[in-house]
């Protein structure tokens, strides 16, 4: 029997550091993004190095060595890959480029540095479509907290603006960071491959704050029919990963700022992001979900967390980085949508037609979305308004003592007894 006691996580980290390294030195330098080359390697080591130092650097409690020499192996990765590999951001328009690089039916081979393939020929699809229209599909819808982060078009901060914790879907939405439009349906939303303008359904979204990344044209709305490729490693999370891992260790300068966030902020034609302006003064808003963050920096790393939030929402990082973050207990938050309120009709889009009525009593008769207070939908003060609350009966907890770490599987102890478990973790054995 394998009876090996566990090895430290710093033996487990330097060897998979030695042998993405080894990877980097003898893969191909050829583009494809359907092969792994040279360049999805450094990706990939700008993400686990990103990982591990800032784990590290958070994580005080597992006295964990050498933060500061991840974080510049992550940088100096990311840095390789932007100075010598062979990619640019996707761009077409400010108001469609971020929108279109998910919805592509082929990844673009300019910014995607290795993607999952789907095709209809090959009769290899995935349920992105019909899994955002459809009501029986679990109604993903994006939350507030989120929403309330994207900045105004001018570069301001929307949770400074008086007022904004009760401002409606259609105020809210205007002159934000072009990206907003091109993440969830807000005002003027047309359908890929539609005719007609669409506006939230809160039948496929329980938030109202209805996803549109990743989803491709009309003809592709039927169940498990979707064939728009998914990207795995792009140069945009490279960027952010840059910005990161120079803020972290102390070690940015403006000049690191304009070679990667303020790239991605190019794209969609909003402000640059000024590092002395955002050490100055860091977002309150921010600063109240992010408690570990206090150096100098603090500013500007709120800043480029916010910007990484945006950017890659959907794109499955959002728990490895709160995981890293040491920022856990976010997600005991109240996962919270649209404001109303209170029950009566709604117009989302300001054309003068209602498009939403939400009632108490009777079901009105028409033809917009009519949702029962209580039953289809849920406000925090019930008749007194608020904003939609989802699942409100369920307490959500975050052990900040164990949870930062999965507990090794029950039967792998089993079979070799010489497994210690993780802390906080009793499997009985």
């Amino acid at each position: 029997a394998f009876t090996h006691p566990r090895d430290p996580r710093t033996v487990i980290m330097d060897s998979i550091m030695a042998d993405i390294d080894y990877a980097i030195a003898n893969l191909p330098t050829g583009k494809s993004v359907e092969k792994v080359n040279k360049w999805t390697a450094l990706a990939l080591k700008s993400r686990i190095a990103l990982f591990e130092g800032t784990f590290r650097k958070y994580h005080t409690e597992f006295a964990l060595p050498d933060y500061d020499r991840f974080l510049m192996e992550a940088a100096s990765a990311a840095g390789a890959l932007m100075a010598e590999g062979p990619y640019v951001l996707f761009q077409t328009t400010p108001d469609k480029s971020y929108l279109e690089l998910f919805a592509a039916v082929n990844s673009d081979e300019n910014e995607v540095i290795l993607t999952r393939r789907f095709s209809d020929a090959l009769q290899i699809w995935h349920n992105v479509n019909y899994y955002t229209i459809t009501s029986s599909y679990g109604r993903p819808g994006l939350e507030k907290q989120l929403v309330n982060s994207y900045l105004m078009k001018d570069g301001s901060r929307f949770t400074d603006k008086a007022g904004y914790e009760t401002m409606q879907f259609y105020q809210e939405v205007q002159n934000r960071d072009p990206r907003l439009s091109q993440t969830i349906r807000t005002p003027g939303y047309q359908r890929i491959g539609g005719a007609s303008e669409e506006v939230p359904q809160f039948g496929a979204s329980m938030t109202g704050y209805q996803v549109i990344k990743f989803v491709g044209d009309v003809k592709y709305d039927s169940y498990n029919r979707s064939e728009n490729d998914m990207p795995v490693f792009r140069l945009g999370e490279v960027l952010l990963n840059y910005a990161e891992a120079k803020a972290e260790l102390g070690d940015i300068a403006q000049a690191d700022l304009d070679i990667s966030i303020n790239k991605l902020r190019e794209r969609v034609e909003m402000p640059a992001l000024d590092l002395a302006a955002a050490n100055v003064n860091p977002d309150p808003y921010l600063a109240a979900q992010y408690l570990q963050v206090n150096d100098a920096n603090k500013g500007v790393i709120l800043e480029i967390r916010r910007e990484r939030r945006i950017e890659l929402v959907m794109e499955s990082f959002r728990w490895d980085d709160l995981m890293r973050w040491k920022e856990g207990h976010l997600l005991t938050k109240q996962f919270k949508g649209m404001y109303f309120p209170g029950p009566g009709s709604y117009d989302f889009n300001n054309d003068g037609n209602a498009d939403v009525q939400i009632y108490t009593g009777t079901k009105p008769t028409g033809s917009i979305q009519f949702l029962k207070l209580g039953t289809d939908i849920s406000l925090e003060k019930g008749e007194g308004g608020g904003n939609v609350v989802v699942n409100e009966k369920i307490d959500k907890k975050f052990d900040e003592n164990k949870d930062y770490l999965y507990p090794v599987p029950i039967q792998e102890r089993q079979l070799n007894p010489n497994l210690s478990q993780n802390p906080g973790w009793n499997d009985g054995l």
